[in-house]
């Protein structure tokens, strides 16, 4: 019997094409992608959904509501599901479908760093890597997987580390779930999906909560923390320096915040995270946490935003969810 393979097509590198104005822009439709590149196994049957042709930094939160709720009700009818996009938000689309994804088939997302028509382009293989891997049963309960360049990421440690060139991404802390190579997939460790299930409900489109993303500064003086609630944020993410410090007068404007909506800490050190008990001066971490800031482990700032989007969304916003969201991740 064919083991049957779902497509979900969103745009991105992997679907670009020269455009006449100068640069490359979506062309592609998933059904072009898969004529075009192929899939030689017998043994697999392989159906295409295009939902979007964007530009991965043109999506939108709803975009991957809608992406999971379209994989959830393919879920039933398929063996693994394959989503394509473009690779500057391919970490949070992955995250998302693991927080808002099915659970019971394998969920693999991938892309290219280089279009079909550049030389050395790599989206034939991660293409065909992709469908091979969500054809693998070793992947179940994983949770949704980024297969770039023949390796297996979980979603919750993915990062990208380069803009260019095809080896582009890599894992941290855990390091790769493991590889696509000569005609099998081959999983190293077996991962331990966080329990989210108390918070991995669709939040409603009507009810989306707005989430800030604040980056810290040299000299931050905390000014545009202090204007988010009358902007209407619900909540906010601040992506601090070193173990998550930010300047003093910037953690006196975040401990007036903590009144008024959830704010959490990330750090801009990639592939590292948030400390917790080490650093005792006004911003560092330690001060921080006894201002109300709660912390976010080592998950990235997309991925705290997507996350602090679904709690936010889908339980009553109170502080305890969101630490008790972060707990999986190092945080809280």
């Amino acid at each position: 019997m064919k083991r049957k393979i779902g497509v979900l097509s969103l745009g991105g590198t992997i679907s670009m094409r020269e455009a006449s104005s100068g640069g490359i822009v979506p062309t592609l439709s998933g059904e072009e992608l898969l004529e075009q590149f192929g899939v030689a196994d017998p043994c697999l049957e392989v159906s295409v959904l295009s939902l979007r042709s964007l530009a991965s930094a043109q999506l939108k939160v709803t975009d991957l509501l809608e992406l999971a709720a379209k994989a959830r009700e393919l879920a039933p009818d398929v063996d693994g599901i394959v989503v394509t996009q473009g690779t500057d938000t391919i970490e949070e689309t992955a995250f998302a479908l693991d927080l808002w994804g099915p659970c019971d088939v394998p969920v693999v997302v991938t892309g290219a760093m280089r279009h079909p028509d550049a030389p050395g382009s790599d989206g034939a293989a991660n293409f065909r890597d992709s469908i091979m891997a969500v054809s693998c049963e070793s992947l179940v309960g994983l949770g949704a997987v980024v297969v770039m360049d023949g390796e297996l990421h979980a979603a919750r440690y993915v990062t990208k580390r380069h803009t260019a060139t095809v080896r582009a991404f890599g894992s941290s802390p855990s390091g790769i779930l493991g590889w696509v190579k000569e005609g099998s997939v081959d999983v190293l460790v077996d991962g331990l999906r966080p329990q989210l299930s108390s918070f991995a409900l669709p939040c409603p489109r009507s009810h989306l909560p707005e989430v800030a993303v604040l980056k810290s500064w040299v000299g931050d003086d905390g000014r545009l923390a202090s204007k988010l609630p009358e902007m209407g944020y619900a909540g906010v993410v601040v992506e601090g320096m070193g173990g998550g410090h930010v300047h003093p007068r910037a953690a006196e404007s975040l401990e007036a915040l903590c009144r008024e909506m959830p704010v959490v800490i990330s750090t801009r050190v990639v592939g590292s995270h948030v400390l917790r008990n080490t650093y005792g001066f006004i911003g560092s971490e330690i001060d921080l946490h006894r201002r109300g800031v709660m912390l976010g482990g080592w998950l990235t700032t997309g991925k705290l935003h997507l996350l602090m989007t679904a709690v936010l969304g889908t339980t009553p916003p109170s502080d305890y969810d969101f630490r008790q969201a972060l707990q999986p991740f190092g945080g809280g």
